[in-house]
């Protein structure tokens, strides 16, 4: 099947609700970015049957979790996959292995360093769930007879570094490749690109960003090598960290991506069948607020104003909106054009100094 014809059968299914489509489709390779707020909990369905958890939230999100799992009938997993050791990916796990039964614990290897970490290998041990660190080479026999499931990181010297060190994992399925990130950064990438595995070879490619969209990660080069047809950034609303990063945002919508958060859409869910056709739900890529709009903004006439942040030519409300958006974009790039009440800072005051321009 050509590239042309696969984009013809992409359907976009626009705001549906997550509870609408709880159950697995047999003989599809589904995925569900779970929203668990700043962290990641990703439910992958093979097409055999068999079930695999790539990460849990924070503890407080492990009931969001087992819920989820219920509502798709999962009682089994066969692997559960703990990416790095941080809070916001493995806190929610013990909630998750006291509601379904696990084959085997997958994680990266580093030292246990703290009690979150120690607390869950006395659960897991409690339970017979043996343990196994993965490493760069290896692959995961979720539905080998189907699916190919990769490790590409972390590498046989581990860096130290639990970002860095998370366990990447890529899935192919007939003509479409998931790449599973966690928060590997750009060190972690320029590893995985030096080992020279060929990144892109399918007719369509879903990536889930690294680090939550933060601009430790989705480095130009990895980018340019993986070519994303769609990317999926785990995040929270309003959190303090300002992911996803504007110019990882801009960097992967200029390479052609569509980009969604479960910020903006909450659950993303991923259908796709062996033969080609991919379905996916969720609500509008970004920039949510204001559809085709550039991103990052730009002053094209140099006069120091902005007030047509949109580009449609008029000034109004929403210009407002997708200026507050690119809050954290403008004060690294371009805040002398928009620091309007001359504090070197932009922040709300320069929302509102905006609103008065219109």
């Amino acid at each position: 099947m050509n590239r042309s014809l696969l984009l013809l059968l992409l359907v976009l299914l626009v705001a549906v609700p997550a509870a609408a489509h709880s159950a697995y489709e047999p003989d599809t390779l589904t995925l569900r970015f779970l929203d668990v707020g700043q962290g990641d909990a990703i439910l992958v369905h093979a097409a055999n049957g068999q079930a695999m958890l790539v990460d849990a939230g924070e503890a407080s999100a492990g009931p969001n979790v087992t819920s989820r799992l219920a509502e798709n009938g999962v009682g089994h997993l066969a692997y559960l996959v703990g990416t790095h050791d941080h809070a916001d990916h493995i806190g929610g796990m013990a909630s998750v292995i006291e509601s379904v039964t696990v084959d085997e614990y997958l994680e990266n290897g580093d030292p246990a360093a703290s009690e979150t970490v120690a607390a869950l290998h006395r659960e897991l041990a409690l339970r017979g769930i043996p343990a196994r660190n993965l490493t760069a080479g290896e692959s995961i026999p979720l539905d080998p007879a189907n699916i190919t499931v990769t490790v590409l990181n972390p590498q046989p010297v581990r860096s130290g570094d639990e970002n860095e060190d998370s366990i990447v994992l890529r899935l192919v399925w007939g003509e479409t490749s998931f790449f599973l990130m966690g928060d590997a950064g750009t060190e972690a990438e320029s590893r995985i690109l030096a080992s020279g595995i060929p990144l892109n070879h399918t007719y369509f490619t879903f990536l889930k960003v690294g680090h939550h969209g933060s601009d430790t990660a989705t480095g130009a080069p990895f980018v340019a090598a993986v070519r994303p047809n769609v990317s999926v950034i785990e995040c929270g609303r309003f959190n303090p960290y300002d992911h996803p990063s504007q110019v990882v945002v801009k960097r992967l919508q200029d390479a052609g991506a569509d980009v969604f958060t479960t910020a903006a859409s909450g659950e993303v869910r991923i259908i796709s069948y062996q033969y080609g056709y991919v379905e996916y739900s969720q609500g509008g890529q970004l920039p949510v607020t204001v559809e085709d709009a550039p991103l990052p903004p730009t002053d094209p006439d140099f006069d120091g104003l902005y007030e047509d942040v949109n580009g449609n030519r008029r000034e109004d409300f929403a210009d407002v909106v997708l200026f507050f958006n690119q809050m954290t974009w403008i004060n690294e790039n371009e805040r002398w054009w928009f620091d309007f009440n001359n504090n070197r800072r932009i922040d709300f005051a320069d929302v509102v100094g905006l609103f008065t321009l219109l």
